[in-house]
């Protein structure tokens, strides 16, 4: 029975890209952002799963770039440039990751 191939569809080079494209749209928008909203703010990011998106957006929060909190208003996780999180005032103790 042959093994299951468990190869990404994505390469090196386009998680790196994604990564790069997540982090530009949110410094660019000041507000707090869900995944789906940060798919539909940048065109290239459309077509990307939500798995993928979470991974690459843990990757930059365990590097300290973003922020990841839990809105009361949206019920779903959302994400912000970590300058700009603390610039408005937010409460760090409520910070996820």
């Amino acid at each position: 029975m042959p093994g299951r191939n468990s190869s990404s569809p994505y390469t090196a080079q386009m998680t790196n890209d994604i990564t790069m494209r997540i982090l530009a749209v949110l410094i660019e928008n000041p507000k707090p952002m869900t995944i789906s909203e940060i798919c539909n703010a940048d065109l290239l990011l459309r077509g990307i799963t939500s798995q993928k998106m979470t991974r690459s957006l843990t990757r930059l929060c365990d590097a300290g770039l973003i922020l990841k909190s839990k809105s009361k208003s949206k019920g779903r996780m959302v994400y912000m440039d970590a300058d700009a999180f603390a610039k408005q005032g937010f409460d760090l103790d409520k910070v996820v990751c």
